[in-house]
């Protein structure tokens, strides 16, 4: 099988836009100290709250409203100690990673926290699986949504490496017009959404029925949330290029900071916008004279 972190500049260039630069090099430049702690508690506690949900249902399954099967072989699953003491040091790294890198390199900050947070989303995303097979009653059904779960993985695994792959050393370059969309305008999209989210709790409240409706919708949904954990992994179809994309930005840095023209003070940070690039500055030297 062909390397797909192998890639050599020429082949790479174009998988990487300037939109993609400048959300990179402006994203991280707006991670102040306070953004960072606030990043921290957020993924800490909606982790640890889950996290605990998920001991709490497990123990008290008897006494839920709705009939559940207190032998569920997902009861355990998860329970080790070692599972949040990782999932714990993962955020911690991030953390870190974003404090160190954010005003020395941007492309390496970067890079590090997505891959990162994708690990944690993955070992976040089988809690949630979790927690929806523990509302399955039927053995047989979460049978069936574990060898879903499982075929998933594998698919996105399969897909994703076709999909670098294809990336590298193929013909498909660029992102999506849709992804590449959403970059442009991830800030009036985000808004559109958080409105949207905000008209709909605010029926719920003007409009109590609604949420009475929503319950029953739910219980008689139950035996299929599952499907939402197996369709959370398709997910990572995208998050997995994008690790691929941040990987080769952070390898070739130097050129893309030239093609696209970014100051070093942007992308290296005050400190290290005098860094010695001699390797690129050679790869120049070169190119000029093979011009002439």
């Amino acid at each position: 099988m062909r390397n797909i972190f192998s890639g050599s500049f020429g082949q790479v260039e174009d998988t990487v836009s300037k939109s993609y630069v400048k959300n990179i090099v402006n994203g991280m430049k707006e991670f102040s100290f306070g953004r960072i702690i606030i990043l921290l508690i957020f993924l800490t506690g909606v982790f640890y709250a889950v996290y605990g949900f998920s001991i709490y249902f497990g123990n008290n399954m008897d006494g839920t409203s709705v009939s559940l099967d207190l032998n569920n072989e997902y009861i355990p699953f998860l329970t080790n100690i070692w599972y949040p003491i990782v999932q714990g040091i993962v955020i911690l790294i991030t953390v870190v990673n974003i404090l160190y890198f954010r005003r020395k390199n941007s492309v390496k900050a970067f890079f590090i926290s997505n891959t990162l947070l994708a690990i944690f989303l993955l070992l976040f995303l089988f809690l949630v699986f979790k927690i929806t097979q523990l509302a399955v009653y039927s053995f047989p059904l979460r049978m069936v949504y574990t060898l879903l779960f499982i075929y998933c993985l594998v698919y996105v695994s399969i897909r994703s490496y076709q999909n670098a792959k294809e990336m590298v050393f193929g013909e498909k370059k660029k992102r999506s017009a849709i992804v590449e969309g959403f970059s442009r305008n991830r800030k009036t999209i985000l808004s559109v959404l958080a409105g949207i989210g905000g008209l709909y709790y605010l029926g719920k409240v003007i409009f109590p029925a609604a949420g009475d409706l929503e319950t029953r919708l739910m219980g008689g949904l139950i035996d299929f949330l599952p499907l939402s954990a197996c369709l959370g992994i398709l997910v990572f179809l995208y998050l997995n290029s994008v690790v691929i994309r941040s990987y080769y930005l952070n390898k070739y840095a130097e050129e893309f900071r030239i093609k696209f023209g970014v100051d070093k003070s942007e992308w290296y940070g005050e400190k290290h916008k005098d860094k010695d690039h001699t390797n690129v500055k050679n790869q120049d030297g070169m190119r000029d004279t093979n011009n002439t």
